[in-house]
């Protein structure tokens, strides 16, 4: 899908992508866990990295919004270094179990909505609102490291559901 271009698009886009990938995480169960589904990455590894996308672009917007200017992606990370901040987050989650990453990413797709929800149209929709976010509205940034995210974990998770006969 191409970058919403209203807030009404996006927060479509937001709802209809976690609502699928959050049905078919359902229609696994717990088993979808440890089985690959891209690369070397198991459903949970792969769930790990949405959740943390989600949790830090939220908070992006959230520190633009107290007039700060976050370190993006993360603190020792270029934009061009993100499959190694990928594989750090993955390993930073090994402790966190399956149901608890599910939680948290329920958690972030509503803190995710209640923030597009805070911002007015300008700050959503025009570019150059808030420095950390360069030339693009906040809304690419929503939708590109959320709904975006959502839909390729879906192909991924229908993919292992379909292999699997789960």
């Amino acid at each position: 899908m191409p970058i919403p271009k209203t807030r009404q698009e996006l927060v479509d886009y937001v709802v209809n992508s976690y609502s699928k990938l959050d049905e078919d995480l359902d229609r696994g169960g717990e088993p979808l866990a440890d089985i690959i589904c891209v690369d070397d990455w198991t459903t949970r590894d792969m769930l790990a990295v949405r959740v943390w996308w989600t949790e830090h672009v939220v908070q992006w917007v959230a520190a633009g919004l107290r007039g700060e200017s976050p370190v993006t992606p993360a603190k020792g990370y270029r934009w061009r270094e993100t499959p190694r901040l990928n594989a750090d987050i993955i390993k930073q989650s090994r402790g966190v179990s399956y149901p608890q990453l599910r939680k948290r990413l329920e958690a972030g797709y509503h803190c995710l909505l209640d923030i597009i929800a805070t911002l007015d149209d300008k700050q959503l929709l025009e570019q150059r609102i808030f420095p950390w976010a360069g030339s693009y509205p906040v809304s690419r940034w929503l939708s590109i490291n959320t709904a975006r995210q959502y839909t390729t974990a879906r192909s991924y998770v229908r993919r292992v559901i379909r292999e699997q006969g789960l």
